[in-house]
């Protein structure tokens, strides 16, 4: 089988396509060309909030709360995880703590302190594949 590769930008419109039809904007509403917020709505009635990365310089990045990605974790998906226990960095000697993730998640209250995993996008079906398993919590 043939694996057709798409250029970042061309990649992040179709995940943004996609976003649009499974989920609703994320009450902290999106922030410019750097990120996408947004809530889906489970099958259970569970909201869950992910937010997207589609800055021109970043991979296609998805942030989700950890509690909710233990079904994503086994998909062909590369990720990380980032616990909110290492979430602010010490700074050099004399300097304020840094906010260790991307700033766009501080303003949404479910995931800015919580266990979050990163996801990294390079198929359009890694993209459903995270909606679809989401959406059937």
């Amino acid at each position: 089988m043939t694996t057709v590769t798409m250029n970042r930008a061309d990649l992040k419109a179709v995940c943004l396509t996609m976003l649009e039809a499974a989920a609703i904007e994320h009450p902290a509403g999106h922030q410019g060309k750097l990120a996408a917020r947004y809530i889906i709505r489970t099958t259970s009635g569970e909201r869950v909030g992910l937010m997207f990365e589609k800055g021109e310089r970043t991979k296609p990045y998805v942030w989700v709360e950890r509690r909710f990605a233990r079904d994503l974790l086994d998909l062909d998906i590369e990720f990380r995880l980032s616990l909110a226990s290492s979430l602010y960095q010490e700074a050099e000697t004399g300097g304020k703590r840094t906010y260790g993730r991307h700033a766009a998640l501080k303003s949404m209250r479910d995931l800015a302190n919580a266990d979050l995993i990163r996801f990294t996008i390079d198929r359009p079906e890694q993209m459903g594949m995270i909606l679809q398993t989401l959406m059937a919590i």
